[in-house]
Protein backbone atom coordinates (compact mmCIF):
# COMPACT_ATOMS: atom_id res chain seq x y z
CA UNK A 1 0.00 0.00 0.00
CA UNK A 2 2.67 2.37 0.69
CA UNK A 3 4.61 1.63 -2.21
CA UNK A 4 1.32 2.65 -4.80
CA UNK A 5 1.19 5.87 -2.54
CA UNK A 6 4.88 7.00 -3.20
CA UNK A 7 4.83 5.74 -6.89
CA UNK A 8 1.76 7.62 -7.66
CA UNK A 9 3.40 10.80 -5.70
CA UNK A 10 6.70 9.94 -7.55
CA UNK A 11 5.92 12.22 -11.06
CA UNK A 12 4.07 15.02 -8.72
CA UNK A 13 8.17 14.96 -6.95
CA UNK A 14 9.72 14.87 -10.02
CA UNK A 15 7.70 17.25 -12.21
CA UNK A 16 8.44 19.85 -9.14
CA UNK A 17 11.99 19.52 -8.52
CA UNK A 18 12.29 20.24 -12.24
CA UNK A 19 11.91 23.80 -11.74
CA UNK A 20 13.72 24.02 -8.49
CA UNK A 21 15.70 26.80 -9.91
CA UNK A 22 13.30 29.36 -11.77
CA UNK A 23 12.71 32.36 -10.26
CA UNK A 24 10.73 34.07 -13.30
CA UNK A 25 9.94 32.97 -16.39
CA UNK A 26 7.12 34.09 -19.30
CA UNK A 27 7.09 35.06 -22.49
CA UNK A 28 5.50 38.04 -24.92
CA UNK A 29 3.55 36.53 -28.21
CA UNK A 30 4.26 39.13 -31.28
CA UNK A 31 1.97 40.20 -33.34
CA UNK A 32 1.36 38.00 -36.77
CA UNK A 33 1.71 41.31 -38.59
CA UNK A 34 5.17 41.26 -36.83
CA UNK A 35 6.59 43.06 -34.50
CA UNK A 36 7.46 46.67 -34.80
CA UNK A 37 10.25 49.09 -33.76
CA UNK A 38 7.92 50.91 -31.64
CA UNK A 39 6.46 47.73 -29.89
CA UNK A 40 8.43 47.11 -26.87
CA UNK A 41 7.65 43.29 -24.93
CA UNK A 42 8.16 43.59 -21.13
CA UNK A 43 8.53 41.68 -18.34
CA UNK A 44 8.78 42.72 -14.28
CA UNK A 45 10.38 39.92 -12.24
CA UNK A 46 9.87 40.51 -9.15
CA UNK A 47 12.88 39.46 -6.89
CA UNK A 48 12.98 38.63 -3.06
CA UNK A 49 16.80 37.32 -2.70
CA UNK A 50 20.13 39.50 -3.33
CA UNK A 51 22.39 36.62 -2.23
CA UNK A 52 21.49 33.95 -4.86
CA UNK A 53 23.35 33.71 -8.22
CA UNK A 54 21.44 33.79 -11.27
CA UNK A 55 21.73 32.92 -14.65
CA UNK A 56 19.62 34.98 -16.91
CA UNK A 57 18.72 33.81 -20.22
CA UNK A 58 16.68 35.59 -23.21
CA UNK A 59 14.31 33.28 -25.18
CA UNK A 60 13.82 33.81 -29.02
CA UNK A 61 11.27 31.56 -31.02
CA UNK A 62 10.88 32.35 -34.47
CA UNK A 63 9.50 30.82 -37.55
CA UNK A 64 10.71 29.59 -41.33
CA UNK A 65 9.34 32.91 -42.47
CA UNK A 66 12.39 34.60 -40.90
CA UNK A 67 14.80 35.76 -43.39
CA UNK A 68 17.50 36.54 -41.72
CA UNK A 69 20.70 34.89 -40.16
CA UNK A 70 20.49 36.95 -36.92
CA UNK A 71 18.48 38.75 -34.43
CA UNK A 72 19.10 41.93 -32.41
CA UNK A 73 17.65 43.10 -29.65
CA UNK A 74 17.97 45.45 -27.27
CA UNK A 75 17.59 44.87 -23.82
CA UNK A 76 16.86 47.64 -21.38
CA UNK A 77 16.70 46.67 -17.50
CA UNK A 78 15.46 49.45 -14.61
CA UNK A 79 16.05 48.09 -11.32
CA UNK A 80 13.93 48.81 -8.49
CA UNK A 81 15.85 52.28 -7.15
CA UNK A 82 15.64 53.35 -11.09
CA UNK A 83 19.03 52.18 -12.36
CA UNK A 84 19.06 51.65 -15.95
CA UNK A 85 20.70 49.16 -18.28
CA UNK A 86 21.11 48.53 -21.48
CA UNK A 87 22.62 45.63 -23.91
CA UNK A 88 23.07 44.61 -27.00
CA UNK A 89 22.39 40.71 -27.96
CA UNK A 90 23.01 39.17 -30.90
CA UNK A 91 20.69 35.96 -31.05
CA UNK A 92 21.91 33.66 -34.04
CA UNK A 93 18.85 31.99 -35.92
CA UNK A 94 20.78 30.46 -39.06
CA UNK A 95 24.00 28.92 -39.44
CA UNK A 96 25.90 30.68 -42.41
CA UNK A 97 24.54 27.39 -44.76
CA UNK A 98 21.00 28.53 -43.12
CA UNK A 99 20.69 25.91 -40.83
CA UNK A 100 18.43 26.69 -38.10
CA UNK A 101 19.77 26.69 -34.95
CA UNK A 102 18.16 26.21 -31.35
CA UNK A 103 15.73 23.44 -30.50
CA UNK A 104 12.30 22.51 -32.89
CA UNK A 105 11.34 21.11 -36.10
CA UNK A 106 9.99 22.20 -39.46
CA UNK A 107 8.74 25.77 -39.17
CA UNK A 108 9.21 26.24 -35.62
CA UNK A 109 12.48 27.00 -33.67
CA UNK A 110 13.53 28.34 -30.33
CA UNK A 111 16.62 29.72 -29.08
CA UNK A 112 17.92 30.82 -25.79
CA UNK A 113 20.50 33.07 -24.88
CA UNK A 114 22.66 33.67 -21.96
CA UNK A 115 22.20 37.56 -20.91
CA UNK A 116 24.01 37.34 -17.98
CA UNK A 117 25.60 34.25 -15.60
CA UNK A 118 25.75 34.49 -11.54
CA UNK A 119 24.22 37.83 -11.19
CA UNK A 120 23.74 38.88 -8.21
CA UNK A 121 20.54 41.25 -8.43
CA UNK A 122 22.02 43.98 -5.89
CA UNK A 123 18.47 44.91 -4.56
CA UNK A 124 15.30 43.58 -3.49
CA UNK A 125 12.01 44.56 -5.72
CA UNK A 126 10.28 44.22 -8.96
CA UNK A 127 13.37 44.62 -12.16
CA UNK A 128 11.80 45.82 -15.64
CA UNK A 129 13.21 43.99 -18.83
CA UNK A 130 12.47 45.27 -21.89
CA UNK A 131 12.94 44.31 -25.48
CA UNK A 132 13.31 46.03 -28.55
CA UNK A 133 14.25 44.46 -32.05
CA UNK A 134 17.52 46.22 -33.71
CA UNK A 135 16.39 44.73 -37.15
CA UNK A 136 15.98 47.19 -40.33
CA UNK A 137 12.55 45.62 -40.86
CA UNK A 138 9.90 47.56 -39.60
CA UNK A 139 7.27 45.40 -38.82
CA UNK A 140 9.69 42.66 -38.33
CA UNK A 141 7.97 38.99 -39.45
CA UNK A 142 8.83 35.65 -38.53
CA UNK A 143 9.63 36.26 -34.78
CA UNK A 144 6.64 34.13 -32.51
CA UNK A 145 7.49 35.29 -28.88
CA UNK A 146 10.23 36.31 -26.82
CA UNK A 147 11.02 35.46 -23.32
CA UNK A 148 13.26 36.01 -20.41
CA UNK A 149 14.28 33.24 -18.01
CA UNK A 150 15.93 33.95 -13.89
CA UNK A 151 16.74 30.89 -13.16
CA UNK A 152 19.34 30.46 -9.57
CA UNK A 153 22.22 28.71 -10.02
CA UNK A 154 23.20 25.15 -8.62
CA UNK A 155 25.08 25.21 -5.73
Amino acid sequence: MKYKILISALPVILAASCDFGKVYEDCVRLPEEGWKHTEVARFEAAIDDTAAECNIYVNVRNNTDYKWMELWLFVNTKSPSGKRQRDTLKVMITDERGKWLGHGRIRKFGNSLLLGRKIRFPETGVYTFDYEHGMRDDPLTGIEDVGLRIERCKP
